[in-house]
C-alpha cells in the first residue's frame, strides 16, 4: 500500500545501480547480488497471488540496468498484473519502449537535483542528459507518472525545487520525499539533519504553480 498508493502491490527489489547518491538508502542494493535473480519463481510467486494483487512495483537498486527486465515486464503483462517502475532515469533507452509498449501502468522517476547540482546528488557525471530524456519520455507519454526529489540538504536547497518543478511542467505529480537520516550509503550523510515539515510544505506550495506537488514522508 505504501510503493504504489491505493493498490495491494508486491514489491520486488532488484540489486545494483549505476549511480551512487550518498542519502541513498537501500544501500544492500547498490551492487548486483550474485546469483543473478530467478524470475521464474518470482513469476509462479506472483501468479499464485494474483488474485489477490492490484499490482507489482519493480524498484532498487535501478532496475533499468538489468537486461532481463523488459522480459520481465512482459512476462508480468500476460499475467494481467498492472506493474509500476520505480527507475532513476539514467537508461531513457529501456523507458521508451517498455512505455510505448504499455508494459508500465506507472512510472515514477527520481529527479536527484537540478543540473548543475546532479554530479554532487548522484556521484556520477554526465548522467543528466539521460534523465532529461526520459522526463521528456513522460511528459510526451500517456502512462501514469509522478516525478520524485529526496530533499537532501547536502545536495537540494529549498529554492532548487522550483526550478526543478518548472522543468517537469506539465507532469501529473511531484513529489518531495522527505530525507531520512540513519542508514545511507555515505556515512557523512547518515548524520545530515532533514530540512522541517513546514519548510516542505512551504516549497510543495511554491512547486504547485507549476505541477500539483506534494509532500511524502515528512
Amino acid at each position: 500500500m505504501l510503493d504504489w498508493p491505493g493498490r495491494m502491490a508486491a514489491t520486488v527489489f532488484l540489486s545494483g545501480c549505476n549511480l551512487r547518491c550518498p542519502f541513498c538508502h537501500n544501500p544492500e542494493l547498490v551492487h548486483p547480488a550474485s546469483p543473478a535473480p530467478v524470475y521464474g519463481a518470482l513469476l509462479e510467486y506472483l501468479h499464485a497471488r494474483r488474485r489477490w494483487l492490484d499490482g507489482v512495483v519493480i524498484t532498487g537498486g535501478e532496475p533499468t540496468i538489468d537486461n532481463a527486465l523488459p522480459a520481465f515486464l512482459d512476462d508480468l503483462s500476460a499475467l494481467r498484473i498492472p506493474t509500476k517502475l520505480d527507475t532513476n532515469g539514467t537508461q531513457p533507452q529501456v523507458v521508451s519502449p517498455v512505455v510505448d509498449a504499455g508494459l508500465v501502468a506507472f512510472v515514477a522517476l527520481d529527479v536527484k537535483a537540478t543540473p548543475g547540482r546532479y554530479t554532487e546528488a548522484c556521484g556520477a557525471s554526465d548522467v543528466w542528459p539521460s534523465v532529461a530524456e526520459s522526463i521528456r519520455i513522460l511528459l510526451a507519454s500517456d502512462v501514469a507518472h509522478e516525478f520524485r526529489t529526496t530533499v537532501f540538504p547536502g545536495a537540494v536547497d529549498l529554492e532548487d525545487l522550483v526550478t526543478i518543478a518548472r522543468g517537469i511542467s506539465g507532469g501529473e505529480r511531484y513529489v518531495l520525499q522527505q530525507y531520512r537520516p540513519g542508514k545511507t550509503l555515505s556515512p557523512t550523510a547518515a548524520a545530515v539533519q532533514p530540512y522541517p515539515r513546514d519548510q516542505l510544505l512551504e516549497a510543495a506550495e511554491e512547486c504547485s504553480a507549476y505541477i500539483p506537488t506534494v509532500v511524502r514522508g515528512a
